[in-house]
């Protein structure tokens, strides 16, 4: 399928312009992802258009901010080669927003909110579940594939998440089926995942009652190592 092609940059507000919520970080590399793919289809070449252009599309305040970065300079044509490219520009502008570097995009404290609201939510659907265990394989399986966290901690802190009534039916459901897991021994995130998706089914397959108070207190903060293996009585 060919891609589309523009005789011009859109203009601003224009419904196929990229946009820049700056109080979600991570979409950044987003932004400049589209960007880029408009820059190319228009012919956009220049490094010191292709900053003028970076800051069309975002709001006042932040084009206010990335105008001051040493890296940017006013576009003109007239001007020799500018000392800084767009590349070294933008990359000052990701090093601004913590969490647009793709080397610090999760950190701990985003999978123990994740933890904490879930737990505290009473999870009672499958359509529940199914939010909890998304959000939490973002952040984890990142945080794993960084080696910020190894699988027996990412199984702990995903078990502390499914709440107490919840996590009591998993369980049951579990000492029938992993027979061979030990007394004592944590269960893997795979199998709680098949254990919850088994004693929720037939249940509200959306996520309506999946709303997370802000204020939230955090569970990793209460418990250092937050661990819950398997019961001795499990079995």
């Amino acid at each position: 399928m060919a891609q589309p092609h523009y005789s011009s940059m859109p203009a601003r507000g224009h419904g196929t312009v990229p946009s820049f919520n700056p109080s979600e970080p991570r979409e950044l590399p987003c932004y400049f992802t589209e960007l880029e793919f408009l820059f190319a289809s228009c012919g956009v070449t220049k490094n010191a258009k292709k900053k003028a252009l970076g800051i069309r599309y975002v709001d006042y305040n932040t084009s206010e901010q990335w105008l001051l970065i040493s890296e940017y300079q006013p576009y003109d044509d007239s001007q020799p080669a500018l000392p800084y490219s767009y590349d070294d520009w933008k990359c000052t502008v990701i090093s601004l927003y913590p969490g647009a570097n793709a080397a610090t995009k999760y950190s701990m404290a985003d999978l123990d909110q994740i933890m904490g609201k879930a737990a505290r939510t009473n999870i009672k659907t499958i359509g529940q579940f199914a939010d909890y265990y998304r959000k939490f394989y973002q952040v984890s399986k990142w945080l794993t594939d960084s080696g910020r966290i190894g699988s027996l901690e990412r199984d702990c802190f995903f078990q502390n998440g499914l709440g107490p009534s919840l996590w009591s039916n998993i369980q049951h459901q579990l000492s029938i089926v992993e027979r061979d897991v030990r007394p004592g021994d944590p269960y893997t995130m795979t199998q709680m995942k098949a254990a919850a998706e088994f004693v929720l089914h037939g249940t509200n397959t959306s996520m309506n009652g999946t709303k997370y108070s802000q204020q939230t207190p955090s569970l990793y903060a209460q418990n250092d190592m937050p661990y819950f293996g398997q019961s001795e009585t499990a079995q």
